[in-house]
């Protein structure tokens, strides 16, 4: 399905996509019968490596001391374009890719296959970078701190979702475990004796909630009660609860924080416990737009016929661990829609897990498959936008 409006070149992208579409939604319908979570998707990420590898890529294993993280390369090393596919292989607890990286992943390969498939070596540095445990938000983090971006000039993957945009934001997120010590004490018969920790967590919430009504509407504050006691009639000595604060750009994220922290510590002085921050690895900043790389996408979805949605860049967003790429190469993460008619399908839903192995995930496939390759092409024989991209992200810093 190619146009006369498309040069010899991209129009081969395009019939190479074609070629080895089957392939690739095979390998995307294995992937949803056999969902593997975070760090542990061994055979995703073997079968990942044994399609890039029967396609004339190098293949580096157990990258950024992840044991299913890869870099596959193939092109000169010193071509105009150095460009980075993000390959995502978890599933969720439950629900299994219910997020659609099962098709994310997968139309990074096919992308590859098909640049590999036509455009001389000369001209471009292709790397797909098997990017493991985005649910839990440390594999990309883990690739940035290891260099793996150091030499790139843009990196990109397309996501699943149920809208189509070529540029999407994500909220920077700082995570917590507030950790309340008190002291335990028979309930009824020596209530005095006690000092109860879960006074202070529920004193934390009622303070995050007055908080709310202050907070700008890029900035979210979520949490849970993780460990409320053990028994009505025993004084909780330990309490905890996880909070999550999110923000749109790194400074409201960083003032909120510390209002949240201040919450934290103020509720401990008012019950008399100690308070313990414990803070996980899986933070990240907020995105770093790219607007001209995700212009160049958008021009590939018009040029295949693809309109954009409505949806706002900072329509429902979460955070991804793609935002710590974003801080050093350009990146961008686009969007590509999941429709079945009649029906509203949302991520993280068994609905949407269950139609990305239908028509409407496969369309899906092939679109972010042909768009992806069709983005890496322009750039690779456009001096011009290859510096407007650079330029971009200098300004941005």
């Amino acid at each position: 399905m190619t146009s006369p409006n498309f040069d010899p070149e991209s129009a081969q992208i395009l019939t190479a996509v074609d070629e080895a579409f089957a392939e690739a939604c095979t390998l995307a319908h294995w992937m949803a019968v056999h969902p593997e979570l975070a760090l542990e998707e061994r055979e995703a990420s073997a079968r990942y490596v044994a399609w890039l590898e029967a396609r004339g890529f190098a293949v580096e294993r157990g990258v950024a001391g992840m044991e299913t993280a890869f870099l596959a390369r193939r092109g000169f090393v010193r071509a105009p374009l150095h460009a980075v596919l993000l390959a995502e292989m978890d599933a969720l607890p439950g629900i299994g890719h219910a997020c659609g990286h099962n098709l994310s992943g997968p139309a990074s390969l096919l992308a590859a296959h098909a640049l590999a498939a036509s455009l001389p070596e000369e001209a471009l540095q292709l790397v797909v970078a098997g990017a493991p445990a985005e649910e839990i938000g440390v594999g990309k983090r883990r690739l940035v701190e290891a260099g793996v971006f150091r030499d790139a000039h843009v990196a990109m993957m397309a996501h699943a979702s149920d809208m189509r945009r070529a540029h999407r934001l994500f909220l920077g997120n700082h995570k917590f475990e507030f950790v309340y010590h008190g002291r335990a004490s028979h309930a009824a018969a020596y209530p005095e004796q006690g000092l109860n920790a879960l006074d202070g967590v529920i004193q934390l919430f009622v303070a995050i909630g007055a908080l709310r009504q202050q907070l700008p509407r890029t900035a979210r504050i979520h949490g849970i009660v993780s460990d409320g006691g053990r028994a009505p009639n025993i004084i909780p000595e330990r309490a905890a609860a996880r909070v999550w604060v999110r923000a749109l750009d790194d400074v409201t994220l960083e003032t909120t924080t510390v209002r949240v922290v201040a919450c934290a510590r103020g509720a401990a002085e008012a019950t008399g416990t100690r308070l313990e921050v414990l803070r996980p690895e899986a933070e990240s900043p907020a995105m770093r737009p790219n607007l001209a790389l995700a212009g160049v996408y958008r021009r590939q979805l018009e040029r295949l016929g693809f309109a954009e949605t409505s949806h706002a860049a900072d329509a429902s967003i979460g955070s991804s661990d793609i935002t710590h790429v974003s801080q050093v190469v350009p990146t961008i993460h686009p969007n590509f829609p999941i429709v079945r008619a009649g029906e509203r399908l949302e991520l993280h839903t068994r609905a949407f897990a269950e139609a990305t192995i239908g028509p409407e995930g496969e369309a899906g496939l092939r679109e972010a498959a042909r768009s992806l390759a069709l983005t890496v092409r322009e750039l690779a024989r456009s001096p011009s936008l290859r510096a407007e991209v650079a330029e971009e992200h200098q300004r941005s810093r």
